[in-house]
């Protein structure tokens, strides 16, 4: 199990965990293109697939794409915690900075307006609140890291048996 001082730097300071993200070092996102790509390179679908059907894609651009995304240290895959100085620029990071707190839930005027975009593309982060604040700091760390562990990816809510732990 991930130590949890080693864990607590892998929390962003919007709540998310790199060790149950897919996109944490390619850790589930690069497993499933890597698949992808190995299912239509042994179908033998650049043989014949472009010539037998119209396609409305460039098959030859749907398959470097897919061989960017199956790479794990891809630029599209965060290879480091936000907290590390990975992940996108963004407000939630510079005020808990100047709030003095490690994460948004432990904020007074949670969830406010730098959060609340992420509560509308994924209204998930508010059971995860509830969990913190019903858990504590460490108690929802340790649920975090189990469920990482277990291959677990938030963004999808599902379990993967093959991701990088």
């Amino acid at each position: 199990m991930l130590d949890i001082n080693e864990a607590k730097k892998m929390v962003g300071y919007c709540g998310a965990f790199c060790g149950d993200c897919g996109m944490y070092k390619g850790r589930i996102y690069a497993m499933v293109a890597q698949e992808l790509l190995e299912i239509i390179k042994s179908a033998g679908y650049s043989d014949w697939l472009p010539k037998a059907v119209q396609l409305d894609f460039n098959y030859d651009d749907f398959i470097k794409g897919l061989e960017y995304f199956s790479q794990e240290n891809s630029s599209c895959y965060c290879q480091e915690p936000c907290k590390q100085g990975g992940g996108a620029p963004c407000k939630i990071k510079s005020c808990a900075k100047e709030r003095g707190i490690e994460i948004c839930y432990e904020c007074k005027d949670f969830a406010c307006e730098h959060f609340s975009w992420l509560l509308e593309k994924y209204p998930n982060k508010l059971l995860d609140y509830e969990q913190f604040e019903k858990l504590g700091f460490e108690g929802w760390l340790k649920l975090r890291i189990k469920r990482g562990e277990k291959g677990y990816a938030a963004i999808t809510q599902k379990y993967y048996s093959r991701a990088k732990k």
